[in-house]
Order: C-alpha cells, then structure tokens, then sequence
C-alpha cells in the first residue's frame, strides 16, 4: 500500500482514461512485471524499462542547465544577455518555481542552477522500485505514476482505497511513465522539502562519483512519513541492488 507523502505538485489529468491510459502502456511496452516469477529476472527488467525512461528526462534537464551555464559565463564577463535570452532564462525561472528577479544577473542564474539538475539513476531507480512495487502496484499499472506523487485536483488521478477521513488527495495520474519520471525529477527539483537533497547535490556535484545517488538519499527524510526509516530504506535498496552501477560517474550524466 502508498506510503503517505508530502503534498506533492499539483497534476492536472484533465478527463483521462483508462484506455488512453493502456494505448499510452503499450507504445512505451511497458512489461507485465507481475508476471515474472524469477525476482532476479524481474529486478532486470524493470530496471531496463526504467532506464531510459530516467536517462531521457535528465538528457532534457542537462540541455537546460548547459543553457544557463552559458548565460552565467557571459553575465560574468559583463555581456548583456539578448532579449531572447532574457526570455528564455525567465521561463527557467518560472518553471523552476523560482522568483523572477528584477534585472537578471549571474548570482540569481547560478542559484537557479541548484535546482536545473540531474537526479542520480541510482536514487530515482530505488525510488520506483520501492513506491511502485518492482512496477507491479495499482498506481503504477493504473495511472503511471511509479513514485506515489499526490495531486489535489478532483479527478487528478486515482482515489486511493485506504485514505484516511478528512484527506481529498488523489495519486496523480500520468498520461505515460515517461511522463510520470519526469514529473518525479521536477518535484525533486522544486518542491520545498527537498532543499536539503538539492544541496547536498550541488556539493557532491564535481565530486565525480558512482555514490550520489545514495548520498542524496539523506534529503528524502520528508518524502515519507516514515521519515528516516524511509530514508535507510531508499539506501539499503540502492547497496543491495548495486544501482551505483546505473550511475556514469560524470557530472552531466544520469
């Protein structure tokens, strides 16, 4: 059954359906991952499905942070930025869920930077595994959402069977997984509670090392209400699993 979670960001699913939702499945051939009998051989492939699906949205993040790096080189350099640019990096900004500074400058854009970032494959592959249930779980087949993110919308996604009185969050649907790991990495990226994972990124960031991902885990204590417990979880699934494997070492990579 879904953890509970913090109030995540709000996702519009507008009049979806189940079978919009199928047709969505089977273009991305989404495995029956309930019908592996083999643990080691499901773990693999659902690590295979996943994969790419990761590497994708983080690919799309590192376009967007190569833009803003260049941005800060020519602020540094005192260059005015085009009015093209200054769109650009203003929609950045409100993206991101940053305020849109006055007169754009090198600080504001480096610290926007904080959250225009990858998420290791090693935490965001822990992090499905663990809320979806190896893929298998009614939100993941239903609604393709794999991290148990909430909405607030009615008819935002699915109506989970043991919420509590008084609670009027649904799970949020997604028209795809893709769309639902990207949705994942930007609540990540912005939402409030993750600032401490942010952080820890942005100082580990040139570090160079398969590790991050289990590092970056130590932000995640507000992602569940099991609080730390979740978070040795999170940890102990990326060790037993060796998800660091999934992690190229490089800055810019997932």
């Amino acid at each position: 059954e879904l953890k509970e979670q913090i109030p995540a960001e709000e996702t519009k699913a507008g009049n979806a359906t189940i079978r919009s939702q199928r047709s969505q499945q089977n273009a991305e051939n989404v495995p029956d991952f309930s019908a592996y009998a083999n643990v080691r051989q499901k773990k693999q492939a659902f690590f295979e499905f996943m994969l790419p699906l990761i590497r994708k949205a983080n690919t799309s993040i590192r376009e967007e942070r190569a833009e803003l790096e260049y941005m800060v080189a020519r602020l540094d350099q005192n260059q005015s930025l085009s009015p093209t640019e200054h769109q650009r990096v203003n929609k950045l900004f409100k993206q991101y869920r940053f305020k849109v500074p006055f007169k754009v400058q090198a600080a504001d854009v480096e610290e926007l930077l904080e959250r225009v970032d990858i998420v290791p494959a090693s935490l965001v592959l822990a992090q499905a595994a663990n809320e979806s249930g190896w893929g298998t779980s009614r939100f993941a087949t239903e609604a393709n959402n794999y991290f148990g993110v909430w909405c607030f919308t009615t008819g935002c996604g699915v109506e989970p069977r043991n919420r509590d009185d008084g609670l009027t969050h649904e799970v949020a649907y997604y028209g795809s997984v893709q769309e639902g790991v990207s949705a994942y990495i930007h609540n990540i990226n912005t939402h409030g509670a993750y600032e401490v994972l942010r952080m820890i990124r942005a100082e580990q960031r040139y570090s160079q090392n398969h590790y991050m991902g289990f590092q970056l885990a130590d932000g995640l204590v507000h992602y569940s209400a099991r609080g730390e417990e979740y978070v040795l979880e999170i940890q102990q699934m990326i060790r037993t699993n060796n998800l660091h494997e999934y992690t190229l070492p490089t800055p810019s990579s997932a």
